[in-house]
């Protein structure tokens, strides 16, 4: 089974996933291809600096521009598979000689018909930044699927683990489902929960929610090839869509007596 990967260019939230994956599975699947979009999408980079800014604070973003500038300086070096730790997802990637590509929006025509002559069996979206359009979700023979990290359909949409904390739960899900045309509501394959640690921020949490969502995925990807996969459909008429959270709710947040560093 071809598997192609389509995620979001993050190399605090989204390489700890892959990192795991790729440690513990590479050699169980065929990983065909990955496809790496601008972080947080069609948002400008003026608007992403802002939200961070207000999320994290101003000593906060500095502290994680630190981290973004040191990655991208380390992701510079040629690392073998053994290496332990990377810096950035392409760098990952030429270790395991991945092809991979840095792309703008998925849905757009040249993507679509690159990958219609990549031919993969599944499409599988890692915090990817777009809703992916009826051409890109007809292309896999196996489907697309999605994981989302909290228990849908409540939670659906950005952030998360943030609004998680914020709600007062004392633990994050972990959902891996079927994609369609609406967001975050196609048929569930596999549930999972891990515990908020007291005092946890939501910086670790997150880095650590994507390494367990590493192995759910490996699960589910063996019930696939399998063909033991059953997809549970969701009751969205209990949902809930969350966006970016307003100053408000930041500081509302910060209020409760939660970190976001």
């Amino acid at each position: 089974m071809k598997i192609e990967f389509l995620t979001d260019d993050n190399s605090l939230y989204v390489l700890p996933f892959f990192e795991e994956f790729l440690a513990h599975y590479f050699s169980a699947f065929c990983v065909t291809h990955i496809s790496i979009c601008p972080a947080m999408g069609k948002r400008s980079r003026t608007q992403l600096l802002r939200d961070l800014s207000a999320l994290y604070g101003a000593r906060g973003i500095a502290r994680i521009m630190g981290r973004i500038a040191r990655a991208r300086l380390l992701g510079q070096l040629p690392l073998r598979r053994r290496s332990g730790r990377f810096y950035t997802l392409a760098q990952l990637c030429r270790a395991y000689l991945i092809p991979f590509e840095l792309i703008r929006n998925p849905n757009e025509p040249s993507f679509v018909e690159s990958m219609q002559r990549r031919a993969p069996d599944l499409l599988i979206s890692v915090a990817c930044p777009f809703i992916l359009k009826p051409k890109i979700l007809s292309i896999p023979v196996q489907g697309c699927i999605n994981i989302h990290h909290a228990s849908l359909p409540k939670y659906k949409g950005m952030m998360p683990t943030f609004w998680q904390m914020f709600h007062g739960e004392d633990k994050v899900g972990i959902t891996i489902h079927y994609m369609n045309e609406r967001v975050d509501e196609g048929g569930v394959l596999l549930r999972d929960e891990m515990a908020i640690h007291p005092g946890e921020s939501l910086d670790h949490l997150i880095r650590r929610s994507k390494q367990r969502g590493a192995h759910c995925m490996a699960k589910v990807l063996r019930q696939i090839e399998a063909g033991t996969q059953v997809a549970v459909p969701l009751d969205v008429s209990n949902g809930s869509y969350f966006t970016f959270p307003s100053i408000g709710q930041i500081r509302e947040f910060r209020q409760k007596g939660l970190r976001a560093l």
